[in-house]
């Protein structure tokens, strides 16, 4: 969605299916940690897309909310320790 080519952004993603067949935590856990991902990596059709699963689970927006705090949290740590390039610094 961010190339602006909507036949793109239509094909599936065909990510999610093969980590659901076999999972290793409950789906509820895996589309909280998508949805952290999804923040992390600035794809806003994934955080809306895991968003959507988690509150159709039944997570409030407080569940979702602290999600993203602690995923922001976690960031800024690996960011701090050296361990993840700042996105302005991974882009040059």
């Amino acid at each position: 969605h961010m190339l602006g080519d909507p036949e793109l952004q239509a094909l599936p993603a065909r990510l999610r299916m093969q980590r659901l067949a076999a999972p290793a935590t409950s789906k509820t856990t895996f589309e909280l940690a998508s949805l952290a991902a999804s923040a992390i990596g600035g794809c806003e059709f994934c955080l809306q897309a895991h968003g959507h699963v988690v509150r159709a689970a039944g997570l409030t927006r407080e569940h979702v909310h602290e999600a993203l705090r602690i995923a922001a949290i976690v960031n800024g740590l690996a960011i701090a320790l050296g361990t993840r390039e700042t996105p302005v610094a991974a882009a040059r």
